[in-house]
C-alpha cells in the first residue's frame, strides 16, 4: 500500500471518529412531587407505614387526618399527580408513579457512610459481627442495589434491641433535608445497560467480589466521596476471555450501550480499551508516516497517548526526545541540518530549544579548516551563501575586518 494511501486512511479515520456527546442535563425538580418541608410537623410514621408507600391502604393516611378533606371529596386535581402519572375519573385508568421513585431527584436523602458500617471493630461491637456488603445488598428475590428500609430495620428495629444506633422511628437520624441527585454521574443512563445480577460470577463461576470494581467504598464516610466504579476497572475482566466471552468484550459497543453509535473505523475511548490495544491504521508502516496523521489531528492522538507532556496539540516530543527522525541518518549533522534548519525551522523546534543549537554553533564549523587558513576562503563562501555565515556573525563582525582593508580586498 502507498504512502499517499495510508494517509488517505489516516484522514478518514480521524474523519469518522465521533466527537464526544455532553452530558444531558438533569431535568428540573418534578414540581408535583411531595413537599416534605410542608410536612415537617407531622411525625414520619404517619404517613410511612412498613415498606408499602403512602396512600396505599385506600388512601390512607392522606385522607384519615382531615388534611386533605376537600380535595379528596371534590373532583380529580392536582392532588391527585403527587402519586399518579395523570389525571383521570376512572381509578383503574390512572397508573401509579414509581415508588420509591427513580427520578434524578432523591428528597429527604440518606445520610449513609460506609466507612462508618464497613469498620469491622465497629461493627463487631456495635452489632456482634462484621457487616459486609451482601449484608445490605441482597435481598431474599436477589440483589438489590439500593437497601431499603426493611434492610436497615434488621439492625435499626427497636425489636433489634440494639445500643447506640439510630432508630427506625427517628428519621433524622439518617435522612437529611432539601434534594440532591441519585446517581451524580449518571453512567448508566440512556442507552447504557448494566446488570448486577449477570456480574455475581464470570464464566468459569468465580464469584466476583463487590471490592473489585468498588474500590473506595470502604473509605466513603459521605454521599459525596461514594464514587461510582471507574470505566478501566471493566477492561481487566471483559477483555480476559477466561472470564468473559468474546462478544462481550469492551470493543464490542453492543455490549453496555443498546444502541451502536460507534463506526468501524471509529477509536474507542482510551479507557475502554486494554493497553495494548492499537486502532487498526497503526500498522508497521504507522510509525513511519505517522506525521501526516499527527499534523492533521493531534487530538485524536492524545485519545490514547495520554502519558505525552505538553498540550494535547503538542505532545510528541517524549517519544521525539529518544528516537530521532527518520532522516537524521549519520551523515545530517554534516551534510543536511543547515539547508533542513534554514528551510523549516519551526520543525526543528519541536525536539530542539535554542540552546541546543547555540551550544554547536558557538564552536568552529569544520568548515572553517585550520585557524588562519579560513581567511583566504571565506569570501568566496560568504559569496554563495552570506546566510551561513549570519547564523553565528553579526554585521559588526565582518566590518571589523572588511572596513579597514585596502579597495582591491573588499567584497563588492
Amino acid at each position: 500500500m502507498t504512502r499517499q494511501l495510508w494517509i488517505v486512511v489516516a484522514l478518514l479515520v480521524a474523519a469518522c471518529t465521533p466527537s464526544r456527546r455532553a452530558d444531558v442535563p438533569l431535568p428540573p425538580l418534578d414540581p408535583s412531587r411531595l413537599k416534605h418541608e410542608q410536612h415537617a410537623q407531622i411525625p414520619c410514621v404517619s404517613c410511612h407505614r412498613g415498606t408499602k408507600r403512602p396512600g396505599a391502604d385506600d388512601h390512607k393516611p392522606c385522607d384519615d387526618s382531615g388534611c386533605h378533606k376537600k380535595e379528596f371529596l371534590g373532583p380529580p386535581g392536582k392532588l391527585c399527580t403527587v402519586c399518579h402519572e395523570q389525571v383521570t375519573t376512572q381509578p383503574l385508568a390512572a397508573p401509579l408513579k414509581d415508588y420509591p421513585t427513580t427520578a434524578p431527584w432523591q428528597s429527604m436523602p440518606p445520610a449513609f457512610s460506609h466507612k462508618s458500617h464497613m469498620d469491622a471493630d465497629k461493627m463487631e461491637g456495635t452489632v456482634g459481627f462484621h457487616v459486609a456488603c451482601v449484608d445490605c445488598h441482597t435481598a431474599p428475590d436477589g440483589l438489590q442495589v439500593r437497601p431499603n428500609h426493611a434492610t436497615c430495620s434488621r439492625c435499626h428495629a427497636a425489636e433489634a434491641g440494639l445500643s447506640r444506633v439510630a432508630r427506625m422511628e427517628d428519621c433524622t437520624g439518617c435522612h437529611v433535608g432539601g434534594a440532591r441527585t441519585r446517581t451524580r454521574n449518571r453512567l448508566i443512563a440512556g442507552d447504557l445497560r448494566f446488570s448486577h445480577d449477570r456480574h455475581k460470577t464470570d464464566r468459569k463461576g468465580v464469584p466476583i467480589r463487590c471490592e473489585a470494581c468498588h474500590v473506595r467504598s470502604a473509605t466513603s464516610a459521605s454521599h459525596d466521596d461514594h464514587v461510582a466504579p471507574r470505566i478501566e476497572s471493566c477492561v481487566g475482566c471483559h477483555d480476559d476471555t477466561k472470564r468473559t466471552p468474546y462478544p462481550m468484550r469492551m470493543r464490542i459497543c453492543e455490549t453496555c450501550h443498546r444502541e451502536k453509535s460507534a463506526t468501524l473505523t471509529a477509536l474507542a475511548p482510551r479507557n475502554h480499551l486494554p493497553a495494548t490495544e492499537r486502532p487498526l491504521d497503526h500498522t508497521l508502516a504507522f510509525r513511519r508516516d505517522h506525521a501526516e496523521a499527527a499534523a492533521n489531528s493531534a487530538a485524536r492522538c492524545a485519545t490514547c497517548h495520554t502519558q505525552m507532556s505538553g498540550n494535547p496539540r503538542q505532545a510528541c516530543d517524549e517519544c521525539h526526545q529518544r528516537m530521532l527522525p527518520a532522516d537524521h541518518r549519520i551523515t545530517f549533522r554534516e551534510l543536511d541540518h543547515g539547508p533542513e534548519a534554514a528551510a523549516d525551522r519551526d520543525r526543528c523546534a519541536t525536539c530542539h530549544v535554542v540552546e541546543f543549537c547555540t551550544a554547536c554553533h558557538a564552536q568552529r564549523p569544520r568548515s572553517h579548516g585550520f585557524v588562519g587558513s579560513f581567511e583566504r576562503e571565506h569570501g568566496r563562501l560568504a559569496r554563495l551563501n552570506v546566510r551561513s555565515c549570519i547564523t553565528c556573525h553579526v554585521e559588526s563582525f565582518c566590518t571589523n575586518c572588511h572596513a579597514a582593508a585596502p579597495a582591491a580586498r573588499r567584497l563588492p
